[in-house]
Formats: structure tokens, C-alpha cells, sequence
């Protein structure tokens, strides 16, 4: 059986222009994916969580969990909190001493 396969030798050159605050021409630019809306959430909680124990300068889950911000997209009890921060703990961004919770050695150093 012969078959034939016409293929397309053309191409096509585009010149696109975009101007503005470097901010937005970066935003349009960015390509967004499922992948990084799903996690959107999920990273701005521990992003805030951090900070929370960043601010604090370290404290104990309870103290952790009541200083957490409204913003927070999932309700946080002292065992999530304690769920996450060992997730955090795991790439050195926080450490246990003792029942405390304080910043790790990649934010101190």
C-alpha cells in the first residue's frame, strides 16, 4: 500500500508588541496553567502561615493557629497547623525547639 504525505514547507514569522508597566507586560506574558491555579490556594496559605511564624518570631501551634489571618483559605486547626508546618520544616523554613515553632535556618541565614 502506497502512501503519500503532502507536508507543508511554509512558515510564518509573527512580530507581536507589548507595551505598558513592566508588571503587566511580565502578567501577560506568564502562561498559567491548571496546575498553578489548583495549587494557588495552597501555596498562599503556606505563604501566610509562614509569615505568621515569622512575625511571631516562633509559638506553639495553639498560638500559631490564633494569630493565623482571615484570609486563609482553608480553616486551620492546631493539628493542620502542625500538618503544615512539618511540611515547612522540611525544606528548613521552620524548625521545632521544644513545643515552639520558629523560623528555620533558610530565613535566618
Amino acid at each position: 500500500m502506497d502512501e503519500t504525505h503532502d507536508e507543508c514547507d511554509r512558515s510564518v514569522d509573527i512580530t507581536v508588541e507589548l507595551t505598558g508597566e513592566y508588571d503587566a507586560v511580565v502578567e501577560k506574558l506568564q502562561m498559567s496553567t491548571d496546575e498553578q491555579e489548583v495549587l494557588g490556594p495552597v501555596l498562599a496559605d503556606f505563604s501566610r502561615l509562614l509569615e505568621t511564624v515569622r512575625r511571631l518570631d516562633g509559638g506553639t501551634r495553639s498560638v500559631i493557629v490564633d494569630q493565623l489571618p482571615p484570609e486563609m483559605h482553608h480553616a486551620y486547626d492546631a493539628e493542620a497547623v502542625v500538618d503544615a508546618l512539618q511540611i515547612l520544616a522540611r525544606y528548613d523554613l521552620v524548625a521545632l525547639e521544644g513545643n515552639t515553632w520558629t523560623p528555620g535556618p533558610a530565613l535566618t541565614a
